[in-house]
């Protein structure tokens, strides 16, 4: 029963996918996320 349900909602999944369209291609990629407030890499 929890198999058929994951498959249900993978279809319902994989339709509003397809009705959303594909995301526009840019010229040059842009953040999605901002820059102030993440953590720094350590350097040794």
């Amino acid at each position: 029963v929890r198999m058929a349900r994951a498959m249900a909602a993978a279809l319902e999944a994989g339709y509003h996918a397809f009705r959303a369209g594909r995301i526009p291609r840019k010229l040059y990629a842009s953040a999605s996320s901002p820059m102030e407030g993440r953590i720094a890499p350590v350097r040794p």
